[in-house]
C-alpha cells in the first residue's frame, strides 16, 4: 500500500470515528420517544369543582401534568377546553389542532375553535366545520367525582 492510499483510508476511519461519536447519540436521542413504552393506566386530574363551570359556557383550563419518570424536562402543565352541555356532563377537549397541532382559540361569539395555522374550524361539540384537519377535536374521558370535573390524561392521543 502506498503512502496516498493510506492516509486516504486514515482520513476516512477518522471522519467514520467522529460521525459514529456524533451520530449515534444523536439518533438515539431523536427516536427515544418512539421506543418509550407509553403507560396505559388512568392519569385523572382535576380540573376544578363543577360550580366554576357554567352550564352551557366554555372555560380554558390549565391541568398540570405527570413528570416524566426518567426525570428529563417535560411539560408541567397543559391547556384544555371545558364546558358542561348538561347539569350531569361535562366535556372536555384538547387545546391542539389535529391537523399539525397548532393551540386552537375558542371564540365565544360564533361558539367555534379555530386554528390559526391552517384555518381550521371545529363547532362547540368538537366537529370539523372547515379547513385541512383530519378529525374531530380530541376528547378527554371525563367523571364528575366528589364534586369535581376529573379528566384521563391518557385519554387523547400523546401530543394532544
Amino acid at each position: 500500500m502506498d503512502r496516498r492510499s493510506m492516509l486516504k483510508w486514515t482520513i476516512r476511519g477518522i471522519g467514520l470515528a467522529f460521525a459514529s461519536m456524533v451520530g449515534i447519540p444523536a439518533f438515539f436521542a431523536g427516536f427515544s420517544p418512539v421506543f418509550k413504552r407509553r403507560t396505559t393506566q388512568n392519569v385523572w386530574r382535576s380540573l376544578g369543582p363543577v360550580d366554576n363551570f357554567p352550564i352551557g359556557e366554555m372555560r380554558q383550563v390549565v391541568v398540570a401534568l405527570p413528570e416524566e419518570p426518567w426525570g428529563g424536562p417535560s411539560l408541567t402543565e397543559q391547556a384544555v377546553y371545558a364546558w358542561r352541555p348538561s347539569e350531569q356532563e361535562a366535556i372536555v377537549y384538547s387545546r391542539s389542532c389535529t391537523d399539525l397541532g397548532c393551540p386552537l382559540t375558542f371564540d365565544p361569539g360564533s361558539q367555534c375553535f379555530f386554528c390559526p395555522c391552517h384555518g381550521g374550524i371545529f363547532d362547540k361539540n368538537g366537529a370539523r366545520m372547515a379547513g385541512p384537519p383530519p378529525r374531530p377535536m380530541d376528547r378527554y374521558a371525563t367523571r364528575i367525582t366528589n364534586g369535581e370535573i376529573m379528566i384521563d390524561l391518557n385519554s387523547v392521543p400523546p401530543m394532544s
